[in-house]
């Protein structure tokens, strides 16, 4: 389709689409309040209009199909009416169209001749020919997706038709034979094996629509959808305005476009998705690993074509440039899943440099096997159509990076004869070996490719050897190292990579994939401890690994727990009554004492606990073992754990109080508010001791009492006042025998306590709060004491460092400065205090910000970088609120380590070597050049144009790149403070001092300095880029030069050399300016 990228909101959802046979039109049908409509919809105005309603009456438009006959420029709509066994056409229109053209010799190799009377009718049968040669008919790499398990039989093509007696049969035989000879493309059987047939309508309804046990394939029905879904190529990515655009589900949305600026590479990750290979990467194979094989190459060298054959995908390609940005495919072996990635042409006027280097980037990062196809015919500057190779090279790095850059480089020269092969391949040999000479170990062939590189001379098409090739690349590709051991790590990983090109983020892939890794499980966690799933709504989504989307074998409870987040309040009350209903204890409350009875119920919960802290910990092991140790981010996950599991497990612990309605333990939160409650009816469970077996009755003492059970002690007992009425824990009657002799009443109570306010009162706690004990005292009134303490054993407070409580006395609060600590040890919470920055954000800060300079205003997006502290890795330990020494950040198994102090002058990004490195240089990547300002030399007002857009002297610098803003200027000098004590101290074959005032700080000396000198710190630029930068950007004026197509010839000497002499003889071939000041080879000046 030709489609330009366009959202169109229609009534209803269509019931079908359907395309014109040369792409330039659109008819959607519709059905509203059980009306059908058909709108036809043109390439050209997509999306900026309504489109044309077409009125089609008594048209059967239910399975319409729209196409040609005779020629693809006469189209129809053609419906079949069963009820009238017609089938009905509406010729259509279309004025304009976009149609692909392929020109053939009349006469020639090409042209075929036959005696075979074509009728209007044919295309039905011609078409066949179309698909054949447009894409394999026995690929190199055969599809795996449909198992034995499935019952195919042989393929059969039926035409129904009244004049079922014409020669269907034999006229599609002589197409077959055709193609074979014009083509010579292999198909073993697979064609001649095709059985075609004819009838009329009435033997096609009674054999096939009548009848129930057709002769017809049966496939699961997972198989068939996936293998038909792997047919179809989805578009992942484009490259405009010098950026790199990820799609979601194959659709360029500006909905999308504005969702993501400014996002980090996490929230980049999580909006990416890959429409129907989702499902299939991600849950149907997501065991499978994963091989990727890539096309590149000039335009229109044949690169979908070569997928296509090579790996049995259904690229679109033409003679058309069809191809815009990457495209995936998908296709399923019996051993691996291979990915098959269509990439633009390169190395053309529609794309820039930087984009090109994204696209290649992009490219060589996830393959495996790149295939590189060129014509070798038309274009012969290697080093010129590599360029984006090496500017990529310096971009990621490698070694920071290893899961990536581990494909082969197969270089296909196409439309090579057999004489010229050998001096082809060592013609390429030679200008790839002077590129690694040049580039040394910064080349593009040993940093990207690993140093494999394969030259392949391609025969021209139609050739015998033309297809043969394509086995010897299978057997490449069979080769190839596995860096993709599951099609979930597959996902994750050029998801992440996108996102970060996206992002303009250059830090280490690894790290990336681990920071959101923990991210994701960070924020799955508090639900994942709370219930044991990762999601509860819509259903219950169970803990997985995500990589293998296998759900985890541990075992589990269905309890929920209390575990508070931000974004709800949970009823921990309410948590802990659930887990109490849920125990079935052995023995009933009452029948065995209070304290073994609540230790049952404690170790139950304890359990449950347990098994839902393990199954989360292996849901996290599980999900993170790929991913090096020491993050920062999994790191703060794992605090993160821990703190969710000492919070869990305070939400479970109970009260232990007396209840404050009968006497046994009270089963609330240990930090509830409001009365002690035991949770029962606070009723005495026993009968009374003393009435007699005729005559039962209950006891009616309260719940866990002292003494023996009694129904009224009135009616058995004394039943006097106690004399200790009042105090705590009475139970307010004697219960001596009637009569008895002591003059004391007393109850059976145990203890009276002495019931005063517990002493604990208004200590402060951390955050400047007070704690008021609301208990009274339990101490015995018979004893004398002056310090009141209630029955609680330990201080309420919580521990300063955590969320535990204090294991300390429940007074020891009373004493000044005393801290309440729960006698584990802590994590320090305090960052790290070494010299050096701990931690660089890769992923650079991207706003969208506004250039006010003297010639123009226009919208930017700016990018900075962020470093900062880590959490100190040393413990606190038991008992203290401090570690001795001073605070350091850890990495598990590692020394700690700390990046260089230093910034790039002119954007403000981080050096990334180690603080105090041995080498002078420092190393980092850049952003946007937000500590500059332009110096344009000149008289006032003279500007300077760069990538459409104008800068003068004074304007701020922020817009460009420091990596790119020297490429896209060319040869040029910057502008940089005078060092120098004197003028004449400055002068020398680097620096040139400037004798005129310049702003900013007009005031301030400044002097010409070149490229290297300027960028000798952290030069982002690549060796052949910096040495043309060296060079003197006088260009010869030339008229040969001048024209549209003309090639600039620039001078050949360094940039401030001394003026020549016009009349010396030239060395070699070149020119001597006018004025001597120049020298140039191949030109005149």
């Amino acid at each position: 389709m030709q489609f330009r990228p366009a959202s169109l909101q229609l009534r209803s959802l269509p019931r079908s689409i359907y395309s014109s046979p040369d792409g330039s039109c659109l008819l959607v049908l519709q059905y509203e309040n059980s009306t059908a409509s058909l709108t036809a919809y043109h390439c050209e105005t997509f999306g900026s209009n309504a489109g044309i309603e077409l009125d089609v009456v008594d048209f059967p438009l239910e399975g319409a199909t729209l196409t040609s006959m005779g020629t693809r420029l006469r189209i129809f709509l053609l419906g079949l009416d069963v009820s009238e066994k017609l089938v009905k056409s509406v010729a259509v229109n279309i004025t304009k169209r976009v149609t692909e053209f392929m020109f053939k010799e009349r006469g020639g190799r090409n042209h075929q001749a036959s005696d075979t009377q074509n009728t209007r009718h044919n295309s039905l049968l011609d078409c066949h020919v179309d698909v054949w040669t447009r894409f394999p008919v026995i690929p190199a790499v055969r599809r795996g997706t449909i198992t034995s398990s499935s019952a195919r039989v042989q393929k059969s093509l039926s035409f129904v038709t009244d004049d079922h007696a014409k020669p269907f049969d034999t006229y599609f035989s002589e197409l077959i034979q055709n193609f074979e000879k014009a083509t010579r493309k292999p198909t073993g059987d697979e064609l001649r094996c095709l059985e075609v047939t004819s009838a009329p309508f009435s033997a096609f309804e009674s054999q096939v629509i009548q009848l129930h046990d057709w002769n017809v394939s049966h496939f699961r029905v997972g198989e068939w959808l996936v293998d038909l879904l792997c047919l179809i190529p989805i578009q992942i990515a484009v490259c405009r305005e010098n950026r790199f655009v990820p799609f979601a589900d194959g659709v360029s949305s500006s909905e999308l476009e504005r969702s993501l600026l400014g996002a980090e590479v996490n929230a980049i990750v999580d909006k990416l998705s890959f429409g129907w290979y989702e499902s299939i990467f991600q849950s149907y194979l997501a065991l499978k690993p994963v091989k990727v094989v890539s096309s590149m190459g000039q335009q229109s060298v044949g690169k979908s074509f070569a997928l296509n054959h090579l790996v049995d995908t259904s690229f679109a390609g033409s003679a058309m440039r069809t191809t815009e940005g990457v495209w995936m495919s998908v296709t399923p072996t019996d051993e691996v899943l291979i990915v098959a990635l269509d990439f633009e042409g390169v190395d053309s006027v529609e794309r820039s440099p930087q984009e090109d280097t994204l696209l290649v980037l992009f490219n060589t990062a996830i393959s495996n096997l790149v295939l590189f196809r060129n014509n070798f015919a038309f274009s012969r500057d290697i080093s010129g159509l590599f360029q984006s190779f090496q500017s990529s090279a310096s971009v990621l790095d490698p070694a920071a990076n290893p899961t990536l850059f581990q494909s082969t480089l197969a270089i296909i020269i196409k439309d090579v004869v057999d004489a010229d092969k050998r001096e082809i391949t060592r013609e390429f040999s030679l200008k790839f070996q002077k590129i690694v000479q040049e580039e040394q170990d910064a080349n593009f062939i040993s940093r990207l490719h690993g140093g494999k590189l394969d030259i392949i001379p391609w025969p021209v098409i139609e050739s015998k050897e033309f297809y043969k090739l394509f086995a010897t690349l299978k057997r490449r590709l069979d080769l190839q190292k596995i860096s993709h051991p599951t099609a979930g790590e597959f996902l994750h990983t050029i998801k992440t990579l996108m996102a970060k090109l996206k992002a303009n983020d250059w830090g280490a892939l690894s790290q990336t994939m681990a920071e959101h890794r923990a991210k994701t499980l960070a924020s799955l966690l508090s639900i994942a401890l709370a219930t044991g799933y990762a999601e509860i709504e819509p259903v219950n989504e169970p803990l997985k690994n995500f990589d293998t989307d296998i759900i985890l074998d541990s075992p589990d409870s269905p309890a929920r727990f209390a575990i508070p987040d931000r974004n709800h309040v949970v009823d921990v009350e309410a948590h802990l009554a659930a887990l109490r209903e849920s125990w079935n204890p052995d023995a009933a409350r009452q029948s065995i004492p209070d304290s073994e009875w609540t230790s049952q119920l404690k170790t139950f919960i304890d359990h449950l606990v347990d098994l839902r802290i393990n199954h989360v910990r292996f849901w996290l092991s599980t999900n993170l073992e790929r991913f090096q140790a020491g993050h920062a981010a999994i790191e703060d996950l794992h605090r993160n754990f821990e703190s969710m599991v000492i919070e869990m497990k305070t939400n479970v612990q109970f009260c232990g109080a007396q209840c404050a309605s009968c006497h046994l333990v009270c089963l609330r939160g240990r930090l509830h508010e409001g009365e002690h409650d035991c949770q029962s009816d606070h009723k005495c469970a026993y009968n009374c001791v003393f009435c007699g077996a005729d005559e039962l009755k209950s006891c009616n003492t309260s719940a866990g009492h002292p003494g023996r059970h009694i129904c009224s002690v009135s009616d058995h007992l004394c039943g006097e006042p106690c004399k200790l009425l009042g105090k705590r824990g009475c139970l307010e009657e004697c219960t001596k025998v009637l009569d008895h002799d002591e003059e004391e009443h007393l109850c059976s109570a145990l203890v009276h306590m002495c019931g005063k306010p517990c002493d604990l009162q208004g200590i402060k706690l951390q955050g400047g709060k007070t704690f008021s004990c609301q208990e009274s005292c339990s101490i015995p009134s018979d004893e004398d004491h002056d310090v009141h303490s209630c029955n609680t054993r330990l201080c309420p407070a919580t521990c300063e460092l955590c969320k535990r409580l204090c294991d300390q006395p429940h007074l020891h609060g009373l004493k000044p400065k005393e801290h309440h600590l729960c006698g584990e040890a802590h994590p320090c919470p305090s960052l790290c205090s070494a010299p050096g920055t701990c931690h660089i954000d890769t992923t650079p800060q991207s706003i969208e910000a506004t250039f006010t300079g003297r010639h123009e205003t226009f919208q930017y997006t700016k990018y900075t970088q962020v470093a900062r502290r880590l959490r100190c890795g040393e413990a606190i330990p038991p008992g203290k609120t401090s570690h001795p020494g001073a605070h350091m950040h850890k990495i598990e198994n590692k020394k700690p380590f700390h990046h260089c102090e230093a910034r790039c002058e002119n954007c403000g990004y981080f050096c990334t070597l180690p603080l105090g490195h041995a080498q002078q240089e420092h190393e980092t990547s850049h952003g946007s050049m937000t500590q500059t300002r332009w110096a344009v030399h000149g008289p006032d007002g003279t500007s300077l144009e760069l990538d459409g857009r104008k800068f003068s002297s004074n304007d701020e610098g922020a817009p460009m790149m420091c990596n790119l803003v020297c490429s896209s200027m060319g040869r040029h000098v910057h502008i940089s403070y005078c060092r120098a004590d004197e003028k004449k101290n400055c002068n020398d074959s680097e620096v040139q001092h400037l004798s005129q005032q310049m702003i900013p700080n007009p005031n301030k000396p400044k002097d010409f300095i070149t490229h290297n000198l300027y960028w000798r710190r952290t030069d982002p630029y690549t060796r052949d880029e910096q040495a043309n930068f060296t060079k003197c950007d006088a260009m010869c004026s030339g008229p040969e030069h001048a024209a549209n197509n003309g090639q600039p010839s620039f001078c050949t000497l360094p940039m401030f050399h001394p003026p020549c002499n016009p009349n010396d003889p030239v060395t070699g071939l070149g020119y001597v300016s006018n004025d001597g000041i120049c020298s140039t080879v191949g030109t005149r000046l």
